[in-house]
């Protein structure tokens, strides 16, 4: 092998050493473990000096890159000019412009593999060592969380998106009872997780993942294995809820009587009633300052009940940005959907397991925009990683047709 082929390929690897580390420590361990001043910025840093390094100092500014750094830079103009508090949505632009790098490195990770694996393995990684210390150092009493400072809701977004990501791992051509096993523990540990939450959202969403998965995976995994298979997977997950729902219960009495009053009040309790409130006040809030909104997170200022957000993306973005920030961030929320939805069209019957991982990646994406109408994309690095991976498939993944699609079909009938 060529020996700069070689200095390349370890870059990347020590590249992605200290991305893995780098989100591991600034989401789970700082928080739960120990806190060293700097090491988070340092982590990142040596991150995407490597990846460049890898990439021979070439950036990959994709269009949705591209249209974040200018949602960035609008979003310090526009609030340097119209924000009550410009210091608030300074600190805000500043967390953004860090999960922008993350968001970078995330595509030039997937771009470079030729698949969205490695940040996917990240963030399930993470996700598993979040509920390990929920389980044995986790804090509160009502819902659980890793610290006093991390949202409970976050936690659940997150382990929910994970339960998505194992999914999407276990669609393969060919996938050993080991990686079955692997991923029925992982799924049953991010539920225990989610149930420690108490997070309805986190609930639905995981719940929805779970059973969009069957409903898109059922004919291109299990339509042909045989029932002797079936039936061990589904005793499998039987077995495994069986036996997490009894440890749960002997463990956690209290938040399953939290979790029964919660879902009991799905659509009528006193936080929903004041989430509606917020989603309709950012919407006054536009409608009063249509061109650059009010601000990055200055919302939060011109409602009745003040010092919080909208708690929704969509009501959130037009406020504090207006028609300008919300068409270049709409940008990048539209622009993944409609490239993969036209690649997806190439899939059929040419690959069948390229075309169901791409439909459940939609079904995740779907679930994205849906937890978006509680929570807000540009204010969380989960979210944002998220739409970083769905960003990275759309821009790597191949468009087969044409002569692509002719080589495919050469290459089944000579293997049929």
């Amino acid at each position: 092998m060529n020996r700069s082929l070689e200095l390349r390929i370890s870059f990347q690897i020590f590249s992605k050493v200290f991305f893995a580390f780098y989100i591991v420590y600034s989401n789970v361990l700082s928080f739960s473990l120990f806190t060293i001043r700097g090491l988070s910025t340092a982590l990142l840093a040596c991150a995407v000096m490597l990846q460049l390094l890898h990439d021979k100092v070439r950036l990959h500014f994709d269009k949705s890159f591209i249209a974040l750094l200018l949602f960035a830079l609008y979003a310090y103009v526009s609030g340097f000019l119209v924000a009550y508090d410009f210091d608030k949505a300074l600190s805000t632009l500043l967390s953004f412009v860090e999960y922008l790098v993350v968001f970078y490195l995330v595509i030039c990770y997937i771009i470079s593999d030729g698949k969205p694996d490695f940040p996917m393995l990240v963030f399930i990684l993470q996700a598993l060592l979040t509920v390990v210390f929920m389980v044995f150092r986790g804090v509160g009493t009502k819902r659980i969380s890793i610290s006093d400072i991390v949202n409970v809701n976050t936690i659940g977004t997150t382990l929910a998106f994970a339960i998505g990501f194992v999914l999407y791992l276990l669609i393969a051509r060919r996938n050993r009872p080991i990686n079955w096993v692997i991923g029925i523990a992982s799924i049953a540990a991010l539920l225990v997780g989610i149930l420690l939450t108490v997070s309805k959202k986190a609930i639905i969403g995981g719940a929805a993942l779970i059973v969009l998965w069957i409903v898109l995976c059922y004919r291109s995994m299990f339509a042909r294995i045989r029932l002797i298979w079936k039936l061990l997977i589904l005793l499998g997950f039987v077995v495994t809820g069986v036996y997490v729902y009894r440890w749960f219960m002997s463990q956690y009495a209290f938040q399953i009587e939290v979790l029964l009053y919660r879902m009991d009040n799905l659509y009528v309790g006193d936080s929903d009633q004041a989430r509606i409130y917020y989603i309709k006040e950012g919407f006054r809030i536009f409608l009063s300052h249509p061109i650059f909104g009010v601000g990055l997170n200055n919302a939060r200022y011109y409602n009745m009940l003040k010092e919080t957000y909208t708690h929704c993306l969509y009501s959130e973005l037009p406020a504090c940005t207006g028609i300008i920030g919300t068409f270049i961030f709409g940008y990048t929320l539209v622009r993944p959907w409609v490239i993969i939805s036209e690649k997806r069209k190439s899939y059929k019957r040419i690959d069948q397991i390229l075309n169901t991982r791409t439909k459940y990646l939609l079904a995740i994406f779907a679930v994205f925009f849906a937890i978006n109408f509680t929570q807000i994309a540009f204010y969380a690095q989960n979210l944002m990683y998220v739409l970083a991976i769905i960003t990275g498939f759309a821009v790597s993944a191949p468009l087969m047709n044409g002569q692509e699609q002719e080589v495919l079909n050469e290459k089944g009938s000579f293997a049929g």
